[in-house]
């Protein structure tokens, strides 16, 4: 009697800031990679997917994962809940006997690289994946990054010491879960470590710290090929023969964690306008009782967040480290150089108001302190918030290739009250932004 051929296959891809392109190399390349199986008689192909990000909020760092059913927190309760429950949401149905290519390609389009990572913790989930019986199944986990695992947001924390505690999730994915492991990132202590393991493959990706402005390392990969290549030597594979038994659950612990560390309490999820030229509308279907503009960045250099406003009744005014405080609009710090880079709640200033109602018109500005600067290069980016827990997280990245020492970030229009807008303008210019130029209230200028 023929083998029934099986596969089962996870890709875990960092989902940060600089990882769109990656993205898009995958989707136009996933058809060359399921052919293979087609064409080697495979029964089932299952594609799982693990789009992965982090940041901080509210003094926390936040984890945010995207899977084939979409990013909704309780999905880390379906993963260490119930198998039968997981294997129905976790995967892609098999449809007529094989992979549904097109769901898999629809959820990777619907995912918005920001923030950063923690890949770590995002191997340690793949390893805990619903695999189908590994009696009768491939298992394979697929994994794209840019960043070293010891920089994302835990740093060494994340891999520990002399990478023990990223042992423990190779260690479950290659002797307990018997998974084979494709990687591509770049090269550091733990993937040094990871290599010494049977059935892990690492290919090399230029960290993106080491890039070439406009530089896209994705771009020099040949997707296509690799991924064909890849499928090949998995479907033409010999299955193995062991008993999993039992299996090392959760390294890091987060089976145990409630869903606010998922983002739950980021109700209204998050929407990028960076490049989105109509901006993004205020949700006031209830009174705003305070509006926050958070101004976040990755590089020890000294920036300072700025707000011009203009009110109602035609005063205008500006909050900064020298006055931090006026028509209920405040600063809560200076925070320097900003060089925190471990912390949740470093390399950040925030200016909140206390009601939007006086308010007719409003810039959020940065200044580089005695020096002019590229905006681009400090990872910066300025987030809108309000009370109303149904508002989703503005982000506006800083874009500005120009160096001089202002950069407007983002402008918000309150001239008519029913329709608050946001807009992201990423513009530099060489003395304190004018307020009344109508140039920071259109996309089109």
């Amino acid at each position: 009697m023929s083998e029934e051929k099986r596969a089962d296959v996870v890709f875990v891809v960092d989902a940060s800031d600089s990882m769109k392109p990656c993205f898009d190399q995958l989707r136009n390349s996933i058809k060359k990679f399921v052919e293979p199986f087609r064409e080697e008689g495979f029964t089932s192909l299952r594609l799982g997917l693990l789009a992965y990000n982090a940041g901080p909020s509210n003094g926390k760092w936040v984890y945010r994962n995207t899977f084939i059913n979409g990013d909704a927190p309780e999905n880390m309760n379906i993963l260490y809940g119930n198998d039968e429950d997981a294997q129905e949401s976790l995967f892609t149905r098999s449809g007529d006997g094989f992979v549904d290519v097109e769901t898999f390609c629809n959820r990777l389009d619907s995912i918005k690289c920001c923030a950063d990572e923690n890949t770590p913790l995002a191997l340690d989930c793949a390893g805990d994946f619903p695999f189908e019986p590994i009696c009768t199944t491939r298992r394979i986990i697929v994994v794209f990054t840019d960043e070293k695992l010891e920089d994302g947001v835990l740093k060494q924390e994340a891999i520990g010491e002399n990478c023990s505690e990223l042992e423990k999730v190779m260690e479950k994915i290659i002797n307990q879960r018997h998974a084979t492991l494709y990687y591509f990132g770049p090269q550091c202590e733990g993937v040094e470590m990871m290599e010494e393991y049977s059935r892990v493959f690492v290919t090399e990706v230029k960290e993106y710290k080491e890039r070439a402005e406009g530089e896209d390392v994705w771009a020099n990969i040949d997707f296509e090929r690799i991924l064909e290549g890849m499928a090949k030597s998995i479907s033409q594979s010999v299955l193995q023969v062991v008993d999993e038994g039992n299996y090392s659950k959760a390294v890091y612990g987060q089976d145990k964690w409630n869903l606010e560390a998922w983002g739950k309490d980021e109700v209204g999820g998050i929407i990028d306008i960076t490049d989105v030229k109509e901006g993004a509308v205020l949700d006031v279907s209830e009174p705003l009782e305070w509006i926050n503009a958070q101004m976040l960045w990755k590089t020890p250099i000294d920036l300072d967040i700025h707000a011009f406003y203009r009110l109602k009744n035609g005063i205008t005014g500006h909050i900064y480290f020298g006055n931090k405080n006026a028509h209920g609009m405040e600063l809560d710090r200076d925070a320097g150089v900003g060089d925190k880079l471990d912390d949740p709640e470093g390399n950040q200033e925030n200016i909140r108001c206390t009601s939007l109602a006086n308010i007719d018109r409003m810039i959020i500005a940065t200044k580089i302190f005695n020096e002019h600067g590229c905006f681009s290069d400090y990872e910066g980016e300025v987030n809108i918030t309000t009370s109303n827990p149904r508002q989703p997280q503005i982000l506006c990245r800083m874009e500005s290739k120009k160096r001089l020492n202002w950069c407007v970030i983002a402008s918000i229009n309150n001239s008519d009250p029913q329709k608050p807008r946001v807009l992201a303008i990423n513009k530099v210019v060489a003395n304190d932004p004018d307020i009344h130029d109508s140039k920071w209230y259109t996309k089109e200028s």
